[in-house]
């Protein structure tokens, strides 16, 4: 027992550490196809141990600490949107709650439900089995990804489909959406594995066949997409953070009461950066989220300023805002006539740091620019269905405004470049500071300011895009994933449940091995009275 233990967990550690180096922090996308391997085959040759129950939760904790430690420095929450609205905070940030509290009982969760076993297998006959064995562990990982984009506030930290963002598997994610990678990679994962402890070659070369036959599905429907229209856009980085004391030279103001004077000093230095853009011939420009914590839209000195910059250079500025007196964040654009679409409000507002907004409607584009645009502000890239319901609405072109810390860039990146090959529409990412970069709709990276603090404009020519059969179908993978995930799950827990009470094994345990000799049964030991028993002849 001490042996496996030891096997459990140094194979642990070994997938957590892959697992980090295929994150866009590393960009070793390549070993998320191996990373997995080792603790699936703890799973497939222990089964029913507890050194294989611990392995792969072991390694996904693991792998998230890898991320999440050096990632939350303190002071995140300090002077951003909102006084923190969860007690979490230590020294103004849930590093430590996080890590010492939180990924410990999201562990000890996956443990309970034995994540990363192939739930139910043994239910199945052999070559059933065989299958279950590669498929119900990538069907369970698939979900974990699709609930934690869904609900985890934290949930751009470990997605296992972002490690293909910048990899030419990425194309995948236009038909089954980045559910489709996870699931493909998982399943290689334990195929390989399985191949080697039970030298059964078609347990990986099926799932090889699978990914080859749906790469060419994905380059097919790439050459089918039509042409579409040439479009000058600009992405603007100011270089700073609104919350900074060394803003004081661009920032006079920045409290209660004084928030419209704020707003004029950001419109008259973001123009500055704008008139840039416009020499370089932009026809839309995207500034980052929250260049004001009015509403540009109804306060007159503002709104009069932001009309000013859009008249004077000849462009279509998209201006985020964060109404402070409503806590709630939303975008819209302003054409050089003085024409202004109606607000996109933020689809995800940050709750835990005092947002508000959680009934916003469905994502719609705006009108602007001769193009049909999406809007999404600071979070609202973690789901990806944000950026498919404003693709299979009309989008042909997706901004992502975003007020970033050093550490989230590159995984807010990576989503946004994802995100352009998953919906087939190019995106223009503009931060405050950090990470600003503009995807064609392929997810090709046609300008990118890097991930140091930068001040800068960029520019580029982006094709206009359609949607994808991903964003026209949406994320039935990942919701079919945990459908079945589901039934498995619960399967093998009545199998268990149903084994322990017949007196038998349960479900998973170990059974004696073939050949084994079983023990005779101990003689009960002599009562008073009984005769003497002779001794053999």
């Amino acid at each position: 027992m001490v042996v496996t233990m030891r096997v459990s967990l140094g194979a642990s550690f070994v997938t957590a550490i892959m697992l980090w180096a295929a994150t866009p922090v590393v960009g070793l996308w390549w070993l998320a196809w191996l990373a997995i391997v080792p603790v699936a085959w703890v799973v497939v040759t222990m089964a029913g141990t507890r050194a294989a129950r611990l392995a792969v939760p072991l390694a996904y904790a693991l792998y998230l600490e890898l991320l999440l430690v050096p990632a939350l420095p303190f002071g995140l929450a300090e002077g951003q949107w909102g006084d923190a609205a969860v007690p979490v905070m230590v020294g103004d940030s849930p590093v430590l709650v996080v890590a010492l509290v939180a990924i410990p009982l999201f562990g000890l969760l996956l443990y309970a439900l034995r994540f990363g076993e192939p739930w139910a297998a043994e239910l199945l006959g052999p070559r059933a089995a065989l299958a279950a064995t590669v498929l119900v562990p990538a069907l369970a990982w698939t979900a974990l990804d699709l609930v934690r984009a869904k609900i985890d506030p934290g949930g751009a930290w470990g997605p296992l489909f972002l490690s293909q963002a910048d990899a030419p598997t990425v194309a995948l994610a236009a038909l089954g959406g980045p559910w489709l990678l996870t699931l493909v990679i998982v399943a290689f994962n334990y195929g390989l594995a399985t191949a080697i402890a039970r030298r059964r070659p078609a347990a990986v070369l099926v799932p090889a066949a699978a990914v080859a036959a749906l790469a060419v599905g994905a380059v097919a429907v790439e050459r089918a997409e039509p042409d579409g229209r040439e479009i000058a856009v600009a992405a603007i980085q100011p270089g700073y953070d609104t919350a900074e004391d060394e803003t004081q030279d661009v920032l006079r103001y920045w409290r209660d009461g004084t928030y419209d004077l704020a707003a004029l000093d950001l419109i008259r230095d973001l123009g500055g950066l704008t008139r840039e853009a416009a020499a370089d011939g932009a026809e839309l420009v995207v500034w980052p989220e929250a260049v004001a914590f009015v509403n540009l839209r109804e306060r007159r000195r503002p709104r009069a300023a932001l009309d000013r910059v859009a008249a004077r250079t000849g462009t279509t500025i998209v201006a985020p805002y964060f109404d402070n007196a409503r806590s709630e964040g939303a975008a819209f654009a302003v054409a050089p006539g003085g024409g202004a679409t109606a607000p996109r409000p933020k689809q995800r507002p940050m709750w835990f740091l005092g947002e508000k907004g959680g009934d916003a409607p469905a994502p719609q584009p705006l009108r602007a620019a001769r193009a049909s645009i999406g809007t999404q502000l600071g979070v609202d890239v973690q789901d990806p269905a944000v950026a498919r319901r404003l693709a299979d609405a009309g989008a042909e072109l997706d901004t992502s405004s975003t007020h970033d810390w050093e550490q989230l860039a590159p995984q807010h990146r990576a989503l946004s470049e994802l995100e352009a090959a998953a919906t087939g529409i190019p995106v223009v990412r503009a931060d405050w500071r950090y990470g600003s970069a503009i995807y064609g709709r392929d997810g090709a990276t046609l300008a990118d300011a890097g991930v140091a603090r930068d001040r800068t404009v960029l520019t580029a020519r982006v094709e206009t895009g359609t949607a994808t059969p991903y964003a026209r179908f949406g994320d039935w993978v990942g919701w079919a994933a945990l459908a079945c995930a589901v039934a498995a799950g619960l399967a093998a827990a009545i199998a268990r449940r149903s084994a322990t009470r017949a007196g038998g094994p349960a479900f998973g345990g170990r059974e004696p091995r073939r050949g084994s000799r079983p023990r005779p049964p101990c003689p009960a030991p002599p009562r008073a009275g009984d005769a003497p028993s002779q001794p053999p002849p």
